[in-house]
């Protein structure tokens, strides 16, 4: 979700510690519908917790707070105006890693009838971008404070199906987020892919919960009674500096191979487990990008043969589709494109790879090209107790 991903602006953002909770300064965490002008949340994924955010309504004005820990542990801070109609008119927000390695991100948000216009510093640089957008709202990635506010706008529109244009920090253009209700106490919406996330909400449209394990950022978000925002940020600090920062959560990574005068490379990203089922993470009859974040990268400066295919030396994306009894390896023309970006059209070969069973668990995605005598070699990714192996030679 490439889309989401720069909207996230993810060095500033995102974070994981061990454990199913978060860390609360002044104890145990009571999960339950929260008040009406304020809530908090803690978001998960798998066994790890990635951000916890507390917020409060007041009037015309939302106000929240958020720590990440992803690169390392971070502080957010937002301010929002929401005019009578519960449209927000302006998002003023700042993050800031607590050890100082990058510049402050602060963007000003502001909307209009039919426009609206962003002034974002990052990285030390200033822009300011102009979107025709009517109707538009402010999105940030893994605040669910602000997408609340949403929820509760559409959940008293009389559609059960609501398109709506949201601008996020660093976006290059607006993207559509389909709001759908659920029965009574549902609703579900997607933004920049087709699988939805899913929320449990109360009359007014406020999220008592949220799972978005079928999407590309499998979260599960709780609302919790009240966090300290800050003590769990201290504490995720001091972490970091023992040598414990989380990192990347699916830091990118390369493989290079010689395989009968061939020189072949892998360039991907590696999500790990977390606690999670490999079925949850790559479903079967869908096709996975082979890996995290922009779509498997693979590059040949020799011809090779594949399942009975020439593959022209050149370079390709590498996807996957699991099935009941097997799985399909797909090479495709197209380069460059995010991981959800798969178009079919463009594919070169799909042939059948041996799905087989790993030794030990393998926590984090791993790839490998591998020699296998004479002009023959093989692919060979693992993920979890799953291995698969595809066959090729070098013309």
């Amino acid at each position: 979700m490439r889309r989401l991903a720069l909207l996230a602006l993810s060095f500033t953002a995102a974070c994981a510690t061990s454990g199913s909770g978060a860390t609360s300064g002044s104890g145990a965490v009571v999960a339950d519908g929260a008040a009406a002008d304020r809530g908090a949340f803690i978001v998960r994924l798998g066994a790890d917790t990635i951000a916890v955010e507390r917020y409060t309504r007041t009037g015309d004005r939302i106000e929240g707070d958020e720590a990440m820990r992803t690169p390392a542990t971070a502080l957010r801070h937002y301010v929002a105006t929401v005019g009578t109609d519960g449209v927000i008119t302006s998002l003023d927000y700042e993050a800031h890693r607590l050890n100082g390695t990058v510049p402050p991100t602060r963007g000003a948000m502001r909307f209009f009838a039919d426009s609206a216009t962003v002034h974002l510093t990052a990285g030390g640089r200033d822009t300011t971008l102009t979107y025709a957008a009517r109707g538009a709202a402010p999105y940030v990635n893994l605040s669910y404070g602000l997408l609340e506010s949403i929820l509760m706008r559409y959940r008293a529109s009389a559609g059960d199906s609501t398109p709506v244009p949201v601008v996020a920090l660093g976006a290059a253009a607006p993207v559509v987020a389909t709001l759908r209700r659920v029965g009574t106490d549902s609703m579900t919406f997607a933004i920049g892919e087709s699988t939805p996330f899913r929320a449990r909400v109360d009359a007014r449209g406020r999220i008592l919960g949220l799972q978005g394990l079928g999407t590309t950022q499998k979260v599960v978000v709780e609302r919790v009674s009240d966090i300290d925002v800050q003590a769990t940020a201290a504490e995720w600090a001091r972490r970091d500096s023992a040598g414990q920062a989380l990192g990347i959560l699916s830091p990118a990574d390369s493989v290079k191979a010689t395989v009968a005068g061939a020189q072949l490379a892998v360039v991907y990203s590696r999500p790990s487990l977390r606690g999670r089922s490999l079925d949850t993470l790559v479903p079967r009859d869908k096709v996975w990008r082979t890996g995290a974040n922009a779509a498997t990268m693979f590059r040949t400066d020799r011809d090779l043969v594949i399942g009975g295919t020439t593959v022209p030396a050149g370079s390709y994306t590498l996807w996957t589709l699991p099935g009941a009894s097997g799985a399909k390896f797909i090479v495709n023309r197209q380069t460059g494109q995010w991981g959800t970006d798969y178009d079919a059209a463009r594919d070169l070969a799909r042939v059948d790879a041996t799905v087989g069973t790993t030794a030990a668990p393998v926590e984090r995605f791993t790839f490998a090209i591998e020699p296998a005598g004479g002009n023959a070699g093989k692919i060979r990714y693992t993920w979890g107790t799953t291995e698969y192996v595809i066959p090729f030679t070098v013309k």
